[in-house]
């Protein structure tokens, strides 16, 4: 096969910058797509990321919409359901951490919230992340038609003013719930990367 179009996953701003420049100094294709998490639970691409791939006329491909299951409506407060997974990270599912207590409090919130719209939690994830205008197409995940057939109204819905103002309330713009959510810039805040 021949490759047609590149794409990067889970860049930084900086480093979607940094390959940009490098591909147009060395005369090579360059990358035309991101493909970074994004979710109600993980918006730090709002920040720099999303800015950046619409300043150098890229696609942006994001998965994950439900954040790892916990906008399907597996993980709730009255659960006793953990991870289905012991692979699964403990930082990012430990319902015990503070971190992850608050991604509890929020999806509480959120679920209240779609009730309230005449949605499930799962079809309020998923238009909302289509509903960024940086947003090319959100990459799903599902195993079985009936996850299959839970992701698919969200396509189709539309989310108004109200129930957007109320997300950003609940999580604000620009804002990972738990940062171990994040799946890029660890390495940059190392202490070797850092001036003390």
């Amino acid at each position: 096969g021949k490759v047609r179009y590149i794409g990067s996953s889970s860049y930084s701003g900086s480093r979607i910058v940094e390959a940009q420049w490098t591909s147009r100094e060395r005369r090579l294709e360059r990358f035309v797509t991101e493909q970074p998490p994004y979710s109600i639970l993980v918006r730090g691409i709002e920040e720099d990321v999303l800015p950046t791939v619409r300043r150098h006329g890229m696609g942006t491909l994001t998965y994950s919409p439900l954040a790892g299951g916990w906008l399907s409506g597996r993980y709730r407060k009255d659960s006793t359901s953990g991870p289905a997974s012991a692979a699964r990270p403990a930082a990012r599912f430990d319902l015990t951490s503070l971190a992850n207590q608050r991604k509890l409090d929020a999806v509480e919130q959120l679920a209240l919230l779609a009730e309230k719209a005449g949605l499930t939690l799962i079809e309020l994830a998923v238009a909302f992340v289509i509903a960024h205008p940086g947003v090319t197409s959100a990459i799903i995940g599902p195993r079985t038609r009936e996850q299959l057939e839970a992701f698919l109204p969200g396509a189709d819905v539309t989310l108004s003013a109200d129930v957007l103002d109320r997300i950003d309330e609940i999580v604000a713009p620009g804002v990972t719930v738990n940062p171990a959510d994040n799946s890029y810039g660890d390495f940059e805040l190392r202490a070797g990367q850092r001036r003390r």
